[in-house]
């Protein structure tokens, strides 16, 4: 996380990466600070091997939890294992809000007391905000949530990009007989395997960007498609996003594994305000078609996909209002204002919710009589 704060301060990136710290930080009710993210590798490593990943963060954040009122983990389980299950034995009482994005079960979730542990787990957070909708009523039913559980924990909010940083790119916005190609960048669970099949034989250019992890498999790679695993940097893409006619977003992944993939890119869309073409998935908040900026294709379906591609680069009339769309939907409600200023809020009732409890405590406390030092006489109320 120190990270992308230290590229957004750089203007290399947009602030949405740092999870609505900026954002705060300008509204001034809540002072958010970034806790190092590594110290001592070898009790990460340690940690791995007993499936605790960010042992390290987590065993340092022990040792200042003073300094907090309360902890926000933007990636919920990944780096609060240890953390939520010091809460679940009552050895651990600081509050903790996450952000939740992926499926929280994390299986196949047929196992009863798995579900039970999962659903323990879950409600052990103080507060989960869900950036998709579907996603936190599949997590409710699978998890068997309680409506006054899932009402008292948990919130909905749409994660959106950076709208001071990005907003200076859309103006740059190029006419559709300058866009000369269709774009597709990521990593988590991409198809660029099927996506390569629909442009093999069709005369449209396709720039993939990905990671040394992610490269096709593909080995015959048609010359009208360029894959690059260099280019990592969102800043450094900025030109070829502004060049493209639109963005594509292949997905594969099994049912059971279903969460918000797509969403990162879905951020580019909008902020490039660019039509899009995506693999359906269910579980985001944004549905692309019924706000006019795209077309869902199926999961492996390349035949699906030459036919869109067709369409994206034929009609300009379609592009031109899908563009606008894309647009307006960045500025209206798809922006890191909208997630920052639901997030104040959780942060805010968090705390005072904390705060309510401490002075019962304590009312409590002061209410009970002491017989520290005092002589045992008989009649004596103990």
């Amino acid at each position: 996380m120190e990270n992308a704060y230290s590229l957004w301060e750089k203007g290399l990136s947009g602030s949405h990466h740092v999870w609505g710290k900026v954002e705060l930080d300008k509204k001034g009710k809540v002072d958010m600070s970034i806790f190092p993210h590594e110290r001592y590798p070898l009790l990460n490593k340690i940690g791995a091997f007993f499936g605790i990943g960010h042992l390290d963060q987590q065993i340092r954040l022990l040792r200042n939890l003073k300094k907090f009122d309360i902890l926000y983990s933007p990636y919920s389980s990944s780096n609060t294992k240890l953390l939520v299950l010091l809460k679940v034995l009552g050895l651990f009482r600081k509050p903790i809000v996450v952000t939740i994005h992926q499926p929280f079960w994390q299986g196949k979730n047929e196992n009863p007391l798995y579900r039970f542990l999962s659903r323990h787990y879950i409600l052990s957070y103080d507060a989960c905000i869900f950036l998709s909708e579907p996603l936190m009523k599949k997590t409710v039913s699978l998890l068997n949530i309680s409506e006054k559980d899932a009402n008292k924990k948990f919130s909905l909010t749409q994660w959106g990009p950076d709208i001071t940083y990005l907003d200076k790119f859309s103006r740059k916005h190029l006419p559709f007989e300058s866009c000369d190609y269709f774009i597709s960048a990521g990593h988590t669970d991409r198809d660029f395997e099927t996506l390569i099949e629909a442009f093999r034989g069709l005369d449209y250019k396709l720039w993939i960007f990905c990671t040394p992890d992610s490269i096709p498999k593909t080995t015959d790679i048609p010359p009208n498609v360029q894959v690059n695993w260099e280019i990592i940097r969102s800043y450094d893409l900025i030109p070829y996003y502004q060049k493209s006619i639109a963005i594509l977003i292949p997905l594969k992944y099994p049912e059971h594994k279903e969460g918000c993939q797509g969403m990162t890119s879905l951020q580019d869309v909008v902020s490039f305000s660019k039509p899009v073409i995506m693999t359906r998935n269910p579980c985001l908040n944004l549905d692309i078609e019924k706000e006019g900026v795209g077309k869902y294709v199926d999961m492996y379906d390349v035949q699906g996909w030459k036919k869109q591609l067709t369409v994206f680069a034929s009609n300009k009339a379609s592009w031109e209002k899908m563009s606008e769309n894309s647009r307006l939907l960045f500025k209206t409600k798809f922006n890191s204002e909208v997630f920052a200023a639901h997030l104040e809020k959780v942060l805010l009732a968090t705390f005072q919710e904390k705060s309510n409890l401490k002075d019962k405590i304590e009312h409590v406390e002061s209410l009970t009589p002491s017989y520290k030092n005092q002589p045992f006489q008989k009649g004596n109320d103990i």
